[in-house]
């Protein structure tokens, strides 16, 4: 629970789960410079000249809210950019650009004062550049459900911020946090025709700006923004694209590289020099999961029927894919909810999420289906995923289920098999800051998994209530009580098949919170900085 005593702003939220687990070290020379950059160093004395990122995609655009790419590019979009709010190393959002808020009695209105700052080309920046930035954000429809309860913003003067909202919104904060409210120059970006000829080399109010950018190659570089309110601990940032996990690790312990990201198991599983290098399975605030197409463009007449859903879920085999596939590093989830720091993590499915072969199997005889049908698996060519999809194959074979699995390559081109609206099953992953807006991504109109399902708003009526209610209440019982009614609704519908928690193997070679990738599903960035963002 985050609350603001001095606002009287109550803002309920399950803590991203940044349980960093399993560390082991790596041999080799650290490649980092600088003054204070090693495994030891903490952001207050820190002091890096360049850290090298090897990462899975390349950059293709540093417009948040039009996308090409990978996650990659939104993570580096996140520190070329201004934010109002900016989620610290352990997953909170900060007052970044905002130096103070007032909140009124009713929690409907909230007046926010920016800092002065000028961009990193030295134009000022205004608070008609965050309107235009929500507004863009609100064009895109990208995650629309976190800002669903934002009746407007407006500029009340240069440096003032005024946000009315329909219904009190406890994580309004982490939304303003997003990388979707990223702040540039309205009088460049207030088109699309302008947006797309300035993102080509954008100015900055965030603590990195440009340096090298030529979208979609495989080199990005940003340097410290010297703008910026605070002093960023590294003075360079270089991300080199290895698409190769075998590749990133390769390059990790020959010592090319400070920070890299999904490593094969074969970095947990091996004895390395922990004075050096760590690698840490970290476990995200998010759950793996089979989605299905809920769409009229689906082609495969059993999926259209839940109890076939359901069968699927009974079927699979939750502990054996979360031990073989991924070492046990990470484990089964047997609700929709993250279950890594939540006190309103419930486990909702029958049995809890125990295999149970002889009750699919009269499942899909009550669907019609007692011998089975073929189902197509679309599966984002992840590190780790292909093992686990192929226990799933083997699972389902038992009773009946003939699993053809389409490997997506490069893991970007799943947006193509989302967009055509043609897919059957797809195995993937849902993360978000806090349960409520987890919960909104499958079950709330406007949410990113309920757009790639293709369900309809109306099917989402009870959920987007039971949703604006626990969103709205200050009350921790009524808001577990509230979404466990959705996680009921969730099981009845079976759109979504929860398997285990989302997790990550990472390695580094400086200190923890310095330059790294953040949960949840690393769509942003933290650059650590001397002052830190506030606490309060």
């Amino acid at each position: 629970m985050l609350i603001n005593r001095k606002n009287k702003m109550i803002a309920i939220g399950a803590t991203l789960a940044l349980a960093l687990t399993g560390f082991v070290g790596l041999q080799s020379a650290n490649a980092a410079t600088g003054k204070n950059c090693n495994l030891k160093s903490v952001a207050k004395t820190a002091d890096c000249d360049s850290v090298t990122y090897a990462a899975l995609h390349r950059v293709g655009s540093l417009d948040a809210v039009t996308p090409v790419g990978g996650y990659t590019e939104s993570q580096m979009a996140t520190i070329v950019q201004g934010q109002l709010y900016r989620f610290n190393a352990a997953g909170y959002p900060a007052r970044d650009l905002v130096l103070t808020e007032t909140i009124s009695a009713d929690f409907l209105t909230v007046t926010q004062t920016l800092r002065t700052i000028n961009y990193s080309d030295g134009t000022a920046l205004v608070a008609a550049d965050a309107v235009n930035a929500f507004d863009r954000w609100v064009v895109s429809k990208s995650s629309a459900s976190y800002i669903a309860k934002v009746d407007k913003v407006v500029a009340k003067d240069a440096h003032t911020l005024v946000w009315t909202l329909k219904s009190p919104y406890t994580d309004f904060h982490f939304a303003l946090a997003q990388q979707f409210l990223g702040i540039h120059p309205a009088s460049k970006t207030d088109t699309a025709a302008k947006a797309a000829a300035y993102f080509k080399n954008p100015v900055s109010a965030g603590p990195m700006m440009v340096k090298t950018f030529t979208p979609g190659t495989d080199l990005f570089v940003a340097v410290a923004n010297p703008n910026y309110w605070a002093k960023p601990v590294t003075k360079e940032i270089r991300v080199v694209t290895i698409p190769d996990a075998n590749t990133r690790l390769a390059a990790f312990q020959a010592g090319t590289v400070d920070y890299v990201m999904e490593l094969p198991l074969a970095a947990a599983q091996t004895k390395f020099d922990k004075t050096k290098f760590r690698v840490a399975a970290a476990k995200d605030s998010g759950t793996f999961m089979i989605a299905f197409n809920m769409g009229a463009g689906q082609p495969n007449k059993a999926l259209k029927d839940a109890r076939v859903r359901q069968a699927i879920s009974l079927a699979i085999d939750r502990a054996a894919i979360m031990r073989i596939a991924f070492n046990g590093l990470s484990g089964t989830n047997c609700g929709m909810q993250f279950n890594t720091n939540n006190p309103y993590y419930l486990c909702s499915i029958p049995k809890s999420g125990a295999r149970d072969t002889a009750a699919a199997r009269k499942l899909l005889k009550e669907a019609g289906y007692a011998n089975g049908f073929k189902l197509y698996l679309h599966v984002p060519n992840r590190v780790l995923w292909q093992d686990a999809v192929s226990i799933i194959k083997a699972n389902l074979a038992v009773v009946g289920i003939d699993v053809t699995i389409d490997m997506v390559t490069p893991d970007t081109n799943i947006s193509a098999v989302i967009n055509k609206r043609e897919w059957e099953a797809m195995w993937f992953g849902n993360n978000a800051a806090t349960p409520i807006l987890q919960l909104s991504n499958w079950f709330y109109p406007g949410g990113v998994w309920a757009a790639n399902s293709n369900i309809a708003d109306a099917t989402l009526a009870d959920t987007k209530k039971l949703l604006d209610e626990a969103g709205s209440a200050t009350s921790a019982v009524v808001i577990k009580d509230k979404l466990a009614q959705v996680e009921k609704i969730a099981w009845d519908l079976s759109a979504f098949i929860p398997v285990g928690t989302r997790f990550y193997l990472s390695g580094s070679t400086i200190g923890a919170g310095l330059v790294q990738a953040l949960m949840p599903g690393q769509l942003q960035f933290v650059i650590g900085t001397n002052p830190a963002l506030p606490t309060d």
